[in-house]
């Protein structure tokens, strides 16, 4: 009997130890595919492309062709910000849980319930070859500055693709139309995932997850007949977080087949994505147009639905898996199976609410590269027009303008062509073919304004019906409800009309005021806050004290004001920094950030430049400027309390104010909020502008080939 305990014993040992090994085996991360080096190098000498780095870091890459100046930017930007760039392309296959945890697995599970690689597969061999070979001279710069540098390089990153570049466009694309609150909304709040790219990296850059909630932008453009000296001037000043993915990086792309642009782009786009040409210049917002809905399905099992009912009959689930891991501890990650299913409407979302297909604009969509890089290569307003019709672009305004003094505001959308009558602002009934729709609306017929009479338009994530002076606004009523696009009316919107409407011979100087204004309007939902914290009773000494500033606080962000500490740390605690939400109860947020002045300066009305700074490196500077002034600053709302100060952390980035004169002679200046070298602590461009942007000042852009040669530091030929 004790023989029969012992190799029992010993048999069930066995197996435990069979079981860790097996357990092991499965949950150690597969060794990543091996690089050939050797082929990465020698791709690179087919390249011919030559980097100058001007006197601020800032690339300009001449190429031969397109493809060439490509692959030299893409190296250049791998020099820069080759970490972000890598996050970005690790997501652009659906593999960020695999190098960063579990909470980043939604997102993943996403990209495969969106087919992004089945889309880019089966329809990148519908981009033109000059598209294709762009986005390939990318990869190719990518592999080689990471065979270059071996030890920056997380296990299996290279080799990078084609397919990668253009699978970034196709899975981050929708989201800047906020897809993910929608898709969020349909989880109740104690299980709501954080399903968007926006915010899918940030574990170890806590700023970023205030900095995607910011969606902001301004753009102004000013043609000859309403300038003081026949200029066509057009400013771009989009809003974005300061460091990573969504970052600006500013370059110059140069080529002989005709490629001459500079402007900002993100990581892992191998293009500009807005900026200036010698001929034109075009600069985005976000907007918010209605390009989703949600479809409640009536399915034959809630737990494991097979069927879904559409028009009286019982229709099956299209179904595939998804199959992603999820790292665990260093390299080791646990394998993930997930069912996918599609309906009629598209991709299927299984919550505790229910089950709802999702048909949304941009769903395996890859056209936005080409039409970017398109819109690049236009040489005058028709060529440029012409673009929009690919409507690869899913939505944004655009705000555009060229040396022959045209002017232009787009509301850019890829907007479903719906049927007149249903709500289409809700959750839809699924069972109903007739409202599935599968064509989008001609963009034509979406709200444009070119050359208006007023001779000035602008825009700033406001209505599009409001972005000039009222004599030449666009009417609602001729555009079609089911658009669903927006009515709201930001602080930075009221300012703009307010400012430039009353100026009828607008100047440079003038122009760039007015984008620097650092003001709330009296009707701006921060001021109406305040209006409503001054006019709440209480009888607490401190915010009787609070209420007494704020009650002579006259909605001024420059650096000199007092109240304004007060008013936008409340503001943004209880309200967003958007002022869009509802996080805490008004006199909540004024007692607690009374409390937390008074400790840090002894008083409740610090100059606001003692509190609202820049901090990079070494430097730490005052600056103007609040969360939806023209001057959009947003700065940590709890730094008062850990640190006696407000670092900014997005808003007023890349700006670029593109200067024609009547002979259509281009002058350029640009600033960007710390420089080019963006992850490079030790170098001198890693915060050699932080001060001149927090002055308001900017700094002269070359723009062609000589201009960059008479200031170019630094000359070299990646690969060769």
């Amino acid at each position: 009997m004790m023989r029969v305990v012992k190799w029992v014993g010993l048999g069930l040992l066995c197996l435990i130890v069979l079981g860790a090994i097996i357990a092991a085996i499965v949950l150690r991360t597969p060794a990543p595919p091996k690089i050939d080096k050797a082929a990465i190098l020698a791709t690179a000498k087919t390249y011919d492309a030559r980097i100058l780095r001007d006197n601020y870091g800032v690339p300009h890459i001449h190429g031969k062709a397109d493809a060439d100046a490509s692959f030299g930017f893409g190296y250049a930007h791998a020099e820069d910000d080759w970490e972000t760039i890598q996050t970005t392309l690790i997501a652009a296959r659906g593999r960020s849980s695999e190098y960063f945890g579990q909470e980043v697995a939604p997102p993943d599970y996403l990209f495969d319930l969106f087919k992004v690689t089945e889309a880019v597969e089966s329809k990148f061999s519908t981009l033109s070859p000059q598209t294709q070979s762009v986005a390939k001279a990318y990869a190719d710069a990518i592999n080689l500055w990471g065979v270059e540098n071996p030890d920056r390089v997380l296990p299996g990153v290279l080799p990078v693709t084609a397919y990668d570049v253009v699978a970034g466009f196709t899975w981050a694309t929708p989201f800047f139309y906020r897809l993910d609150l929608r898709l969020e909304d349909l989880f109740t709040a104690e299980n709501k995932p954080n399903v968007s790219p926006w915010r899918e990296i940030t574990l170890n850059l806590p700023s970023l997850t205030q900095a995607a909630t910011v969606r902001g932008s301004n753009a102004f453009a000013v043609a000859p007949a309403r300038s003081t000296d026949g200029h066509t001037r057009l400013v771009g000043n989009s809003h974005q977080p300061m460091t990573g993915p969504y970052a600006w990086y500013e370059a110059h792309m140069i080529s002989d087949e005709g490629m001459n642009i500079t402007g900002g782009t993100f990581p892992g786009v191998p293009i500009i994505s807005q900026g200036v040409t010698p001929d034109l210049a075009w600069t985005h917002t976000v907007n918010m147009p209605d390009l989703l809905d949600i479809y409640a399905l009536d399915v034959d099992d809630q737990d494991d639905p097979q069927r879904y009912k559409m028009d009286g009959e019982w229709r099956d689930f299209m179904r595939s898996k998804s199959k992603f891991r999820v790292k665990l501890w260093r390299g080791f990650s646990l394998p993930v199976t997930r069912d996918v299913l599609w309906s009629d409407h598209g991709t299927v979302l299984s919550t505790p609410t229910g089950h709802y297909a999702i048909r949304f604009a941009g769903l395996q969509e890859v056209g936005a590269l080409e039409q970017w890089y398109e819109m690049g290569k236009a040489t005058n307003m028709a060529e440029w027009k012409a673009t929009l019709a690919k409507n690869g672009v899913l939505s944004f305004n655009i705000v555009y303008a060229d040396k022959d003094g045209n002017i232009a505001h787009v509301y850019n959308a890829k907007m479903p062509k719906r049927i007149e009558g249903p709500d289409w602002t809700g959750v839809l009934p699924g069972d109903r073919s007739e409202l599935t729709w599968n064509e989008y609306a001609d963009p034509r017929d979406l709200p444009q304004i070119w050359n208006p009479d007023c001779g000035w338009v602008f825009s700033a994530n406001a209505t599009p019906f409001q972005v000039t002076d009222p004599g030449c606004d666009l009417s609602r009523e001729n555009f079609s409800k089911t658009f669903g696009i927006e009515t709201r009316m930001t602080n930075r919107a009221k300012r703009s009309i307010a400012q430039l409407s009353k100026d009828e011979a607008i100047s440079r100087e003038e122009l760039l005021a007015y984008r620097a204004d650092a003001t709330y309007a009296p009707d701006s939902t921060l001021m109406k806050f305040v209006v409503e914290l001054v006019s709440t009773q209480s009888d607490d000494p401190l915010i009787q004290q609070a209420q007494e500033i704020l009650r002579n606080w006259d909605g001024s962000t420059e650096r000199d004001s007092r109240g304004a500490a007060l008013a936008v740390i409340s503001g943004t605690r209880a309200l967003g920094y958007q002022y869009d939400e509802t996080l805490q109860p008004p006199m909540d947020a004024l007692l607690q950030t009374a409390k937390d002045l008074q400790t840090r300066f002894d008083r409740l009305d610090p100059e606001w430049g003692e509190v609202n700074r820049i901090q990079r490196g070494d430097i730490d500077v005052s600056i103007n400027g609040a969360p939806d002034v023209l001057r959009a600053i947003y700065a940590d709302r709890d730094g008062v309390a850990k640190t006696g100060v407000m670092n900014a952390f997005a808003g007023d980035t890349h700006i670029f104010i593109a200067d024609w004169n009547p002979d259509g002679e281009l002058r350029l200046d640009t600033i960007h909020q710390y420089g080019a070298a963006t992850l490079n602590e030790s170098s001198p461009h890693y915060a050699d502008q932080v001060e001149m942007f927090a002055r308001g000042e900017y700094k002269p852009m070359p723009v062609t080939l000589d201009e960059v040669l008479a200031v170019a530091v630094r000359d070299y030929r990646p690969g060769q």
